[in-house]
């Protein structure tokens, strides 16, 4: 076989000339340069000007994706390496379909009512609930007699990283499931009376299903927490290897601090804390806080690299 020959255009070899169309194919890296690759890091970002749109009412009905993929240098849609954040504005009485190529859909209703429906399945909402879906085929939103707002997040990206396709619905472990606004609400009262005087640093609600209780993720890979934290109450700083990506539900006058800089959250924002930064939260206010978390956890727990730890 034919001597491999240096490549000029990145640090590998590869066979030269001769051989079979597969061992044209191999490459060859060594110790030296295989482990040097730089990688664009996730933005810190915080979405308003997607937001306003969300919120005007000539906006019409649209899907308005959170997409930062230009600043990672990703070719697919992406608010972080894994997950793609959209809001959608639907006008009274219209409806919005779309078709994720993505193995979890869910949404949070910022304002309005009306149903998603997929297949046979229809889920009625209204403002302050959740629900999830499975993807890879159409689901339609339809808003009531209002315009609704939705904040629709899915893990197209994690597909596309790898050109995979949703699996068939009989093979999905996503399944429809609504998770009513008052029901949340009373689950963090419970979780606020178990905790006693130790919720200064806040408590959260984790959100899963009958198919994925084991791991309490939403999603094989995606955690889904509805975050509360109290008047003048702040969480330690600490980090993690998972990014968050969160939705400022109810929390004025909060913040973060994220490595030593200082992120004021408004009303409805979708905001971004990079993956392994040292973070906190802080109440500034007079009220309780209360934001939606989805984070790639499931990953990491999964594959033991969580990396928690106060800091």
């Amino acid at each position: 076989m034919a001597q491999t020959a240096l490549n000029r255009k990145t640090p590998m070899r590869q066979v030269a000339n001769g051989g079979t169309v597969y061992t044209q194919r191999a490459r060859y890296f060594d110790s030296e340069n295989a482990f040097n690759i730089t990688l664009s890091p996730v933005p810190g970002h915080s979405f308003l000007i997607e937001r306003d749109r969300a919120f005007d009412a000539d906006t019409g009905t649209e899907l308005i994706p959170l997409d930062q993929s230009a600043a990672m240098n990703l070719p697919f849609p992406a608010t972080t390496p894994l997950v793609l954040a959209s809001y959608a504005r639907i006008q009274s009485g219209k409806t919005l379909t779309h078709t994720p190529c993505a193995s979890t859909v869910f949404g949070y209703v910022i304002k309005g009512t009306g149903r998603s429906v997929q297949g046979d399945d229809t889920i009625e909402w209204t403002e302050g609930d959740v629900f999830c879906l499975p993807g890879g085929v159409p689901i339609s939103h339809v808003s009531g007699n209002k315009d609704s707002i939705l904040w629709v997040v899915t893990n197209a990206p994690q597909l596309a990283f790898e050109r995979l396709t949703p699996p068939d619905l009989s093979l999905a472990l996503v399944e429809p499931a609504h998770f009513p606004a008052g029901e949340i609400q009373r689950e963090l009262q419970i979780a606020d009376a178990k905790l006693n005087d130790r919720a200064s640093a806040g408590l959260a609600v984790v959100l899963s299903t009958a198919n994925l209780e084991e791991t309490r993720n939403i999603s094989p890979s995606l955690t889904l927490a509805m975050n509360q934290l109290p008047p003048g109450g702040a969480q330690p700083p600490h980090r993690h290897n998972s990014v968050a990506v969160s939705l400022v539900v109810d929390a004025p006058q909060c913040y973060s601090m994220v490595d030593g800089i200082q992120k004021n959250w408004e009303p409805w924002a979708t905001i971004i804390t990079p993956p392994e930064s040292v973070h906190s939260h802080h109440n500034g206010g007079t009220e309780q806080a209360n934001w939606l978390i989805v984070q790639d956890g499931g990953l990491y727990y999964h594959c033991r690299t969580m990396g928690f730890s106060y800091s």
